[in-house]
């Protein structure tokens, strides 16, 4: 059996994706019994080392700082929220607007990406949205309608626009 790492499910042998998180296995999976983590990917900016301001966190809770606008983004108290840009007139609308940080500029689309915490699982995933311009993670593009795990202090990267990613200690591996 294969354990995820990041929601401790177990899978079959030969499994490629957690049936319960969406994580993808490593291609060694039979030897290392492990899970992909992304790291940060040579020639990316290190956001990494920018240090974010101290910010008290909503318990269990997870904070997305903009390292080129020196702020955090307000989030909503849902456990699931989408990224996007709001136009006016639009019928479906992103709980977080992204537009007053340049998001036509940076290449946001309209429903970009969606932010999932499991409380029960200990998990963050990111799932972009089918975006024109694409979700990254530590500079690694994720797949279009894939979920990939989010970690404490990676960067996401939303067309153009970078996010540190602020994890609760809960959420932690």
């Amino acid at each position: 059996m294969i354990t995820c790492k990041v929601c401790k499910n177990q899978e079959y042998i030969g499994a490629i994706f957690c049936s319960e998180c969406g994580s993808a296995f490593l291609a060694e999976h039979h030897l290392d019994d492990d899970t992909v983590v992304y790291p940060r990917k040579e020639g990316d900016p290190n956001y990494r080392d920018i240090p974010h301001p101290e910010k008290s966190i909503p318990k269990g809770k997870i904070a997305l700082y903009l390292p080129d606008y020196e702020t955090y983004l307000d989030l909503p108290e849902e456990n699931e929220f989408t990224l996007g840009r709001l136009i006016e007139g639009q019928v479906i609308t992103p709980e977080v607007d992204l537009d007053p940080y340049d998001g036509f500029e940076n290449g946001i689309s309209r429903l970009h990406a969606t932010i999932r915490m499991n409380p029960k699982k200990n998990s963050i995933q990111v799932l972009d949205l089918g975006s024109a311009n694409g979700t990254r993670v530590n500079g690694y593009e994720i797949p279009a309608n894939s979920e990939v795990p989010l970690t404490h202090e990676d960067i996401l990267t939303l067309g153009k626009l970078h996010l540190k990613v602020i994890i609760p200690e809960k959420y932690r591996s």
